[in-house]
């Protein structure tokens, strides 16, 4: 259990858990990543004046590029949903490697609410004359994929905290489900009540979409990627011949619209603790009510196919070349049917504690990233966990030759942050006083490794410190000059005058980059001067 100082936040680590063979993976822009961030926190850190080397320059001598691939192969062999055996196994390989750097680690674990599906079906009746569809709520493996098998044990696509139910009804088509699109549809006489939403991303998260949804009326709801968003332009392929998502492409995701645990509202979920029953936390209006799915592209153009109604608004169309998209309701009817397993689990923070050596107790310097993913993680997050392993390690290399932080460093690897920042909203429950006085900045790593571009955001108090750090780190992909230097070029100048108002932020690359926002959740929800800087692009206010 954490407690309200530095030295009480370490504890016993179990026996090591043996890792996997090291390989190649990523190995230059995950060490770029794992150097930006070490030459930032020298600068928070302010170690103390006594003669040394330029810390700076002797991080990134340090170490191999090799191990952040090794790492991130490794957490990434096997699906690991929060509250699984396979996620469990994770926590222990990253508690392994900061108790092998000799840095005091230790697990902290929580037992909360979490979902898993049981049964899923979904069937279109088309009309008389024409026969029934059944789907088949599978994501297809690419010919020769080498990681085909451990496909297999990927979780089937669901929505976490769904109702369990079933209905048949109507299909009407509602846009990007936002609650302006609900209202045109009402503005045209297209009644929802009763019928199946079917709704596709962009705008609005997916626990958004339902809720909206339900707020109509609708009796279940249906979410989809559609190929404008999520398919490039007509003919351009998808992966693995580029980076679109195939047609069979499903993104899951949490419908639960609060944070934290559910049974445990604005307090930690501690041994022993007070708690609402499961039964009570699953009716509360942060919960869906309603019954609803992912499904991929494919199955939604076929529901498209056969919508009758009015024809949608030019902005409610799918990309060039597409079928015409039309409002509903029917007389295309669905069937759907959804049972889950809501039930309590074991969730594990791993944490890892460099004591400072001027302020050990009052001054907190803390990095973090989640751990757990819907399937296997790569990007999201685990190319952050490759980087702060790495971060690690070369902290371990330099305190070797006597160096030690001004502050306390505090390194974070949260669990079951995809079912609604649980892990580390806990952890803040439970140490919130220590946290509103003694944290000075966090730094989030979620989805370290996107694209070719950096992806930075801060509150405005760390810009020009961000952008010092950035000018002294090579750009991997071009030693003639430095990531800032790249940055720029990528027509991402962080010299914007509205972005600088409300600090750096950038993201560009993935639209969809809000699917895994981490983490603490200190400013959120407490207020403070927290400083805070975020490698996914997303400015916390």
């Amino acid at each position: 259990m954490s407690r309200p100082d530095a030295a009480s936040l370490l504890s016993p680590s179990p026996p090591p858990f043996k890792p996997h063979r090291r390989g190649r993976l990523l190995p230059s822009i995950l060490a770029v990543l794992a150097a930006a961030a070490a030459l930032f926190l020298l600068a928070v850190l302010r170690s103390p004046p006594t003669p040394s080397p330029n810390l700076g320059s002797l991080f990134l001598s340090l170490g191999s590029n090799n191990t952040a691939a090794s790492h991130l192969r490794a957490l990434t062999l096997h699906p690991h949903v929060a509250g699984t055996k396979a996620n469990s196994l994770t926590a222990a390989y990253v508690l392994h490697a900061f108790s092998s750097l000799s840095i005091p680690s230790h697990i902290t674990p929580y037992s909360v609410l979490l979902s898993y599906p049981v049964h899923r079906s979904l069937s279109l009746s088309a009309g008389p004359g024409r026969a029934a569809k059944s789907f088949s709520l599978t994501q297809d493996t690419y010919p020769s994929d080498p990681y085909a098998r451990a496909a297999a044990e990927v979780t089937p696509t669901f929505f976490a905290y769904s109702a369990s139910g079933s209905v048949s009804a109507e299909a009407v088509y509602a846009n990007y489900g936002r609650e302006e699109d609900f209202a045109y549809l009402s503005s045209r006489g297209v009644d929802v009540a009763g019928r199946v939403a079917l709704a596709r991303y962009g705008r609005i998260h997916c626990e958004d979409i339902v809720h909206n949804a339900r707020a109509a009326g609708a009796a279940a709801a249906l979410v989809y990627p559609d190929p404008l968003e999520y398919g490039g332009s007509a003919g351009e392929g998808s992966f693995p011949d580029s980076r679109w998502l195939p047609p069979s492409g499903v993104q899951v995701g949490s419908l639960f619209r609060g944070v934290g645990d559910p049974t445990t509202p604005m307090w930690a979920s501690s041994e022993g603790c007070e708690r609402v029953s499961v039964e009570d936390a699953m009716a509360t209006d942060d919960m869906p009510g309603i019954p609803a799915l992912p499904v991929s592209a494919r199955d939604a153009a076929e529901i498209q196919q056969v919508l009758g109604g009015a024809e949608a608004p030019a902005d409610w169309q799918g990309r060039d070349g597409s079928p015409v998209y039309r409002l509903g309701p029917g007389p295309a009817v669905l069937n759907l049917t959804y049972q889950g397993n809501d039930t309590m689990a074991t969730i594990e923070n791993v944490f890892a504690v460099i004591e400072g050596a001027e302020e050990p107790d009052s001054r907190y310097v803390i990095l973090g990233n989640h751990r757990d993913a819907w399937t296997f993680g790569a990007a999201d997050p685990n190319s952050g966990t490759a980087a702060m392993i790495e971060l690690a390690q070369r902290f371990s290399m330099l305190q070797k030759q006597g160096w030690r932080p001004r502050r306390t460093i505090i390194f974070c690897s949260w669990d079951a942050e995809e079912y609604g920042l649980t892990g580390s909203t806990e952890w803040v429950e439970e140490n919130r006083e220590m946290l509103s006085t003694r944290a000075v900045a966090y730094l989030n790593i979620d989805v370290s490794v996107v694209g070719p571009v950096l992806l930075p955001s801060t509150t405005p108090q760390l810009d020009e410190l961000l952008l010092e750090t950035i000018k002294l780190v090579q750009d991997p992909d071009n030693s003639s000059q430095t990531v800032y230097d790249s940055w720029v070029k990528a027509n991402a100048s962080p010299k914007d005058s509205t972005t600088r108002q409300r600090g750096i932020r950038l993201c560009s690359i993935r639209p969809t980059c809000w699917h895994s926002i981490n983490q603490l959740d200190i400013r959120r929800r407490y207020g403070g001067a927290l400083r805070v800087v975020d490698s996914c692009g997303f400015l916390y206010p």
